[in-house]
């Protein structure tokens, strides 16, 4: 009874991992299904957008076709919709790219026209509070002369002679006081210079994406030509399908690949230029965030 307890006992860690493992079998099983559903839904989902009468006659084309030239006409036909897949991926990556650069654009153009303000502000309210601070010395300055001329209109030379002294020692503290002033508006006058110089430096450095804006519209027109292109030969497809015959299908099938794969082209070449403008912009935002604040 012992021996056969320690027989148990020893096959048991056995069983266990058989089972393990033949779980994880039939996991990897199941996965590998999915997988394999997924790849081929994916494959079937990048076909020809075809209308019902299309299908059929297209289906019919594939029916009547020998197993070799069947083969090669769903090749021919996987290949266009794997072109149009890729037209309909940079055509989204375009709209996200663009939508970020139009936003990105008018933070920068806020930014820029921010440019020194606060430098400026503090510069300009330092020249209020100075001239503010000697208003009342320029102000007894003013009197002081006032009277002086009054004293000289009545020829007194007592008075005169004491409201000259007063002015003559108010005259070298108003100098200083109007020089502090002279100073502090030269000071603010070159902030603002260097403030405009800055923003049409950085100005143009955003107008250097104007290039790839305009090549992007360029490229746009030869994505127009190439969708009519496109769809003329998607019609001629599908009239050569319902003429059925073999040679004729396959080979508008290979002029529509062709097209598509153009149409494609286009497409990136937008999203490429649409990456230039992108580019253009991170490096005046990065200007931007290089300066002392």
């Amino acid at each position: 009874m012992m021996e056969q307890s320690n027989v148990r006992r020893r096959q048991l860690p056995s069983m266990t991992h058989l089972i393990f493992g033949s779980r994880l079998l039939i996991g990897l099983v199941i996965l590998f299904s999915a997988g394999t559903i997924y790849f081929a839904s994916s494959v079937e989902a990048a076909g020809i957008d075809l209308g019902v009468t299309a299908q059929k006659a297209w289906d019919s084309v594939l029916n009547k076709a020998d197993a070799q030239t069947k083969l090669t006409l769903k090749q021919a036909y996987e290949k266009v919709g794997n072109w149009k897949a890729q037209e309909q991926v940079w055509e989204q990556k375009i709209k996200t790219l663009h939508a970020a650069n139009t936003a990105e654009l008018e933070r920068l153009r806020v930014k820029i026209r921010q440019t020194d303000d606060a430098k400026v502000a503090a510069l300009a309210e330092k020249v209020k509070q100075t001239q503010s601070r000697y208003e009342p010395l320029f102000a007894l300055y003013s009197s002081v002369n006032r009277q002086l001329d009054a004293a000289k209109a009545i020829k007194n030379k007592e008075w005169s002679a004491a409201i000259r002294t007063q002015a003559e020692t108010l005259r070298p503290v108003v100098k200083l006081a109007r020089e502090d002033i002279r100073i502090k508006k030269k000071e603010l006058a070159e902030a603002r210079k260097r403030k405009s110089a800055e923003i049409k430096r950085l100005r143009a450095m955003l107008a250097g994406a104007d290039s790839a804006k305009k090549q992007i519209q360029t490229a746009k027109k030869q994505a127009s030509l190439a969708k009519e292109r496109y769809s003329k030969a998607l019609q001629q497809f599908k009239q050569s399908t319902k003429q059925s015959q073999t040679s004729r299908v396959l080979s508008s099938l290979n002029t529509l690949a062709s097209v598509a794969e153009k149409w494609a082209g286009t497409k990136q070449s937008i999203h490429t230029l649409e990456q230039n403008v992108s580019t253009t912009y991170v490096k005046v935002r990065q200007e931007i965030a290089k300066r002392p604040k």
